[in-house]
This record gives C-alpha cells, sequence and structure tokens, in this order.
C-alpha cells in the first residue's frame, strides 16, 4: 500500500489505469532502450514523440519502429517524419479466427513481464518523481542485460 504520490497523475480510462503510464521502446530482444513516464492519462501516440527523441539523445539510430494497432494517425506520421523512423504497425489478421500472438505486442508485454517479475518494486509506482519511476526502469533493464551477459555457455545452448 502507498500514500499519496507527489508528481503528475491520471486516469486511463480505456486501460483503466490510474496514476502513471510507462512508455518503453525495446530492441528485438526486449532490452529497453528508451523509457519515458508520464502521466496515465497522455495518449500512446502522444507519448511516441518524447520516446523516440529520448532513444536519440541516447545515440540510438533507429530506422525502423514495430508498434501496434494504436499507433495510428497525425501524431504518429508526425514523429515519424521528425526523427526519419519508418513506423510499421502490426496488426491481427482478420482470417485467424483464434488467439494468435503478435510477434511485436510479445516481445513488449515480455519484456514488461521480465521486469516486474525479477524487480518487485516496478509492480507498484512508490516513486516520487518521473525521473526516480524512469530511473528504476533503467535499473531493472541494467540488471536483466548483466544476467545475460553473465550466462554460462550451458545456459545460452539452452
Amino acid at each position: 500500500m502507498s500514500g499519496p504520490q507527489k508528481g503528475t497523475r491520471g486516469v486511463d480510462g480505456n486501460k483503466k489505469i490510474r496514476g502513471i503510464k510507462r512508455h518503453v521502446l525495446t530492441c528485438s530482444f526486449g532490452f529497453v532502450l528508451a523509457v519515458l513516464v508520464s502521466a496515465a492519462n497522455l495518449h500512446d501516440t502522444h507519448g511516441l514523440a518524447p520516446l523516440l527523441a529520448r532513444a536519440a539523445e541516447a545515440g540510438w539510430n533507429l530506422e525502423q519502429v514495430k508498434v501496434d494497432g494504436l499507433y495510428t494517425g497525425p501524431t504518429v506520421r508526425a514523429a515519424a517524419e521528425r526523427h526519419g523512423v519508418d513506423v510499421q504497425i502490426s496488426l491481427r489478421d482478420p482470417a485467424a479466427g483464434s488467439f494468435v500472438p503478435l510477434p511485436v505486442r510479445w516481445r513488449i508485454e515480455a519484456t514488461f513481464g521480465t521486469l516486474t517479475n525479477r524487480y518487485r518494486r516496478l509492480t507498484r509506482n512508490l516513486e516520487q518523481s518521473q525521473d526516480a519511476a524512469e530511473n528504476l526502469v533503467e535499473l531493472a533493464n541494467l540488471r536483466r542485460v548483466l544476467r545475460v551477459l553473465n550466462r554460462s555457455p550451458q545456459e545460452q545452448a539452452r
């Protein structure tokens, strides 16, 4: 349980989230390249431009970004043009009648799952500022990268 938090908070009625929302940009392996913590009422498409800007500031040269079907419209097109990125949208196949996981979406969900399962502090928002919350995601990602780098050859073969 946590008390009242400082900083900006909001409510995303569609996702039923109160408080903050974490926007992440990952590589194809699921490692976090950039993170943006915002009030939950910031729409995902409006979080894309600052996220791409942070990735560029960190030195990542992005050519192509794969996103899910939510990232459409003029806001996304403007962010893609500003950063010179080709945004590819993954949509569900209408012919597939049952559940078929989208590869892009699955990678992001696995990243969030790994970060929150391995770093319990991310399951709740206990941080007093957005900067601290972003730093915590980066710290959890660093821990994850170090775990992968320290694997023995036998573990890597599995």
